[in-house]
């Protein structure tokens, strides 16, 4: 039989045993419930408290309050930086709405002077087209004759004119062929191979000049057998729009209607004993309505006149 004092540490360990047992049975367990994450951060967490020997609890707190201070920290300066561009658009605002005052402003000056810019190109067209008559009336009296040699006649050009023309009015008495001036147009002669120059005579009487150059449109005369013809004298800016106005002329004459030329530049078309006036900046399909003249879709007269300048849009 053994002694007492040999039984006990047997018995101690083996409660201690059966203790040590259960208890990693325990965690055996809740490491099977939860995939063993629990006896891991268990076993990590003892590992910090004695590697390190002070509460996990203890970092928690300090990572929430350095976060505090970074969130505070942030929040002040958004708030900050909020400001600031609240204020730069503002003074945007600012500015913008005193820039759009000043182009309004400016819009509304450009307007006024492009009224009157206007108003004076209308005034100056004008003004243009009465000095343009001016001229071409004191040329009323004038003939401009085509195609008579240069250096034809031994005597003055006045005489030679006079006889040339007389055939067309033989009735008028002497006294009505008195001659102001007659000489050749002023520029640089040419070489006799080219055309020569037109021949410019003033009459004293509007009449005969009327006279003479009527008679003209169903007779025809010549000088040593060169064809001689008869035109009225009028200003280059003149005849340059008449040329611009040759496809209405084309137009009329294929259609046989008789016409005429108006100061400053118009023409007078004549049907059924009816005159129908065509003239810058009119409808040309009444005109042609008018004479029974179906026009092509592409035709248009000529616009000399300058386009308005636009207003700025406000």
């Amino acid at each position: 039989m053994m002694p007492a004092t040999q039984k006990s540490p047997k018995r101690g360990k083996q409660q201690r045993d059966g203790s040590v047992v259960a208890m990693f049975s325990a965690k055996r367990q809740g490491a099977t419930r939860d995939g063993g994450r629990s006896s891991r951060r268990t076993a990590m967490a003892s590992e910090d408290e004695m590697s390190e020997g002070t509460p996990a609890d203890t970092d928690t707190a300090d990572i929430i309050a350095h976060m505090r201070e970074m969130r505070s920290y942030l929040a002040g300066e958004i708030e900050k930086s909020t400001k600031t561009m609240q204020a730069d658009l503002m003074a945007l605002g600012t500015r913008t709405a005193a820039l759009e005052t000043r182009v309004d402003d400016m819009a509304e000056a450009h307007n006024v002077v492009v009224d009157g810019t206007n108003a004076v190109l209308r005034r100056v067209e004008e003004l243009e087209i009465q000095m343009e008559d001016m001229s071409n009336r004191t040329r009323r009296n004038n003939l401009r004759i085509r195609g008579l040699p240069e250096g034809a006649g031994e005597g003055s050009l006045s005489d030679l004119i006079c006889d040339l023309l007389r055939p067309l009015a033989p009735d008028l008495p002497d006294h009505a062929w008195i001659l102001d001036r007659g000489h050749r147009a002023l520029r640089a002669r040419r070489s006799d191979e080219e055309r020569p120059r037109d021949v410019i005579v003033r009459f004293l009487h509007y009449s005969t000049k009327e006279l003479v150059l009527r008679n003209n449109r169903g007779a025809s005369i010549s000088y040593e057998g060169t064809p001689i013809l008869l035109f009225q004298d009028l200003t280059p800016t003149t005849l340059q729009r008449r040329r611009e106005w040759k496809p209405v002329t084309d137009l009329l004459r294929a259609h046989k209607i008789q016409f005429a030329w108006g100061h400053p530049l118009k023409i007078l078309a004549f049907q059924d004993g009816r005159t129908h006036v065509l003239q810058p900046r009119t409808d040309p399909g009444r005109f042609f309505k008018a004479l029974g003249i179906t026009v092509p879709d592409d035709f248009e007269l000529p616009e000399h006149r300058p386009p308005p300048i636009p207003h700025f849009s406000r």
